[in-house]
């Protein structure tokens, strides 16, 4: 099949599609022939807060409602924020994504979906954080990160939140209602792209340095959103036929690096 047309009559929705990896995932299947529900804060079809229980519900509905009842991949891309919203955003909004718009996939007959993560997964999370992530108790995951917090590590709980969503992927992605269904569900964890998020990070010499030096393959530190977007618009395509329940780091290298000789 043709690259620019790998994703003719194919539907997909993509969360934080307004900026960013999002909106260059969402450009890569629209110029592969695809149609695209861009879901975010502004700027998109659906505008939901998927910090919210009422925002999650607003994104399935309205996906529902544009897609006509059929939907043929999911990228749950929306992510980041600040640290108040860490598990919130990261973890029980993509969850919510994915299950939300779980029936819409059953309609398709070659369904995909894939979630965005981080190499910030890496970070060794809280134990109570993240027990309370996997057991969808968001209460207690709340009330555990903001005892986990501090100024000292202010990613930990956006690293919890991302090794939660792997863990949650990776069980589900075999379960009878996804792997039983037909429908694979991927990660995909990205390391330092160059979008409004990494901002901090890239803008600061010093830390821009400590960065550069995680990333061993040349080239690539930061990486672009466009690069990002090939890995996560492949994870949804038709061609996609037999992976599923995997982490994949595209990252140039800096988990290979971060776990040495293991």
């Amino acid at each position: 099949m043709r690259q620019d047309r790998m994703h003719q009559d194919r539907t997909y929705a993509v969360t934080g599609a307004a900026s960013g990896i999002g909106a260059a995932t969402a450009q890569r299947l629209r110029e592969g022939g695809a149609r695209v529900i861009a879901c975010d804060l502004h700027d998109a079809d659906v505008i939901a807060d998927l910090t919210t229980a009422d925002g999650r519900t607003a994104l399935a509905e309205g996906v529902a409602r544009l897609c006509g009842g059929r939907l043929d991949g999911v990228v749950a891309n929306a992510g980041g924020g600040m640290p108040d919203v860490h598990l919130a955003l990261n973890f029980f909004g993509a969850v919510a994504t994915l299950e939300g718009l779980r029936p819409l996939l059953g309609q398709s007959p070659a369904p995909r979906a894939v979630a965005t993560s981080s190499i910030a997964c890496l970070r060794k999370p809280d134990p109570k954080v993240l027990d309370a992530c996997l057991a969808m108790d968001e209460p207690a995951a709340v009330a555990a990160g903001r005892e986990a917090f501090t100024l000292e590590d202010p990613l930990a709980l956006y690293g919890a939140a991302k090794l939660a969503l792997n863990n949650w992927c990776r069980r589900t992605a075999i379960e009878p209602s996804w792997g039983g269904a037909g429908i694979p569900l991927n990660v995909v964890a990205l390391g330092f792209v160059d979008t409004p998020a990494a901002a901090l990070i890239l803008s600061d010499p010093d830390l821009r340095a400590q960065g550069a030096a995680m990333v061993p393959l040349a080239g690539v530190f930061p990486g672009r959103p466009e690069q990002a977007a090939a890995a996560l618009a492949w994870c949804v395509g038709a061609e996609n036929s037999m992976m599923t329940g995997q982490v994949l780091f595209v990252d140039g290298g800096a988990e290979r690096r971060a776990l040495g000789a293991q």
